[in-house]
């Protein structure tokens, strides 16, 4: 029995596309690509972040709801 991987069965259809539709193609995976490395770029800014506030409490500053609409009211 022969079982093609995702990649192989990828190329092949590939290999059949017209131009028009290859160019498409082509910019979709572009697409993902980009939206898979800003995906990794923020989750690495979370966990930075996180990681920060776990070594500096005394910076981390809560707020109740009423409080931060009161504290943001001026953006408005």
């Amino acid at each position: 029995m022969n079982t093609l991987n995702a990649r192989e069965m990828l190329l092949q259809e590939i290999k059949l596309l017209p131009e028009e539709l290859a160019e498409e193609v082509f910019d979709f995976v572009l697409f993902v690509k980009d939206q898979h490395a800003e995906d990794a770029f923020l989750w690495g800014q979370v966990n930075e972040t996180r990681a920060y506030r776990q070594k500096n409490p005394q910076e981390v500053i809560t707020a109740t709801a009423a409080e931060w609409e009161e504290a943001t009211r001026y953006l408005e």
